[in-house]
């Protein structure tokens, strides 16, 4: 005699639910053991740079805190696109973290046809610090404060600028003040800080902006002269460096950030066990005097914290971007 076919239907329902119900409580269980084999951090900037440098240094902390280990990938280019668009595609069970930076809200504004969107694709863990960008030039020019920088130019210098890349935050500090103080200049985009850095000391190019993580060394070294801090206040590690507003130009307030961003369907107790994890080595001593000697102002923000930043950050990002004239050279 045949089962009635409700029957059939039935048995496989019930299978069906139980092993989702199964695969759903294994969740919270998985995630107290996570992670059980190694994370890796894309940080989609050159290695060396202020913001792998602050990452390479959380993922040590992580590494201890975990007993796994945490690596730091490097996939630089297009204005911080190209990593940024394969951890969006990355596998989303925790073991895959983005380096955010504030390319997540300039790129927008500067890149058509993104393939991945900030708020849909990736979710936040957690916001490091933030530090102010630096005007530094190469000694050769022989000025000595922003307001020098700009007569110079005036009087028929022609004076090229570097980046970390398109669409970075320091390729928009220095397109605003290119424009602010009619300086004329040429923007020459690079994969990264290293690179910009490497040819600014060789005399390839004049000037930029970049973090204090990035400039400090060469600065104490004589290799680099600090003009200006974009910040509206001085920064303790450039006690006599003056702000751009001390300088005259007034509303040129420019701070990058760092955080730490997940795929967006990550599991959400994975995601909690992430931000434990981050919050906990932003309590570690140690780091936190690694990072402020750098500049960092450390924040160490929840998710939520994180979120509600980036409601109002990228926005502000992409208005500042569009205003500037900021495009990819």
């Amino acid at each position: 005699m045949k089962k009635p076919l409700f029957s059939a239907r039935f048995a496989l329902s019930a299978a069906f639910s139980s092993a989702l119900c199964a695969a759903l409580l294994a969740f919270p269980a998985a995630a107290q053991n996570f992670p059980e084999r190694p994370v890796t951090i894309i940080t989609p900037y050159a290695a060396g740079g202020g913001l792998d440098v602050v990452t390479r240094a959380v993922a040590q902390r992580l590494t201890a805190l975990w007993g796994q280990q945490v690596n730091v990938e490097n996939r630089p280019g297009a204005g911080s696109t190209v990593g940024t668009t394969a951890a969006a595609k990355a596998r989303p069970d925790g073991y895959t973290l983005l380096t955010g930076s504030t390319p997540l809200g300039v790129a927008p504004a500067v890149y058509a046809n993104l393939a991945y969107d900030v708020k849909r694709d990736f979710a936040p863990l957690s916001m490091i610090g933030t530090t102010p960008e630096v005007l530094v030039v190469n000694p050769a020019l022989n000025v000595n404060s922003a307001g020098e920088l700009a007569a110079l130019a005036k009087g028929g210098r022609k004076l090229n600028f570097g980046s970390a890349g398109s669409g970075t935050l320091a390729h928009l500090a220095a397109a605003s003040f290119n424009t602010r103080a009619a300086l004329g200049g040429t923007h020459i985009p690079y994969k990264g800080s290293n690179p910009a850095l490497t040819d600014l000391l060789g005399g390839q190019i004049d000037w930029l902006f970049d973090t204090p993580t990035a400039v400090l060394p060469h600065v104490r070294s004589g290799k680099l002269k600090a003009l200006a801090v974009a910040a509206a206040q001085r920064s303790p590690q450039l006690a006599n460096v003056p702000t751009l507003a001390e300088a005259g130009y007034a509303d040129m307030d420019f701070r990058i950030w760092i955080a730490l961003l997940a795929p967006a369907a990550t599991p959400e107790p994975v995601l909690r066990r992430l931000e434990a994890g981050i919050l906990e080595v932003m309590k570690n001593p140690e780091l936190r005097a690694q990072l402020t000697a750098q500049g960092w102002d450390l924040a160490g923000t929840t998710s939520k914290e994180f979120a509600a930043f980036l409601d109002k950050e990228l926005p502000k990002l992409a208005a500042a971007a569009r205003g500037a004239g900021v495009k990819v050279d």
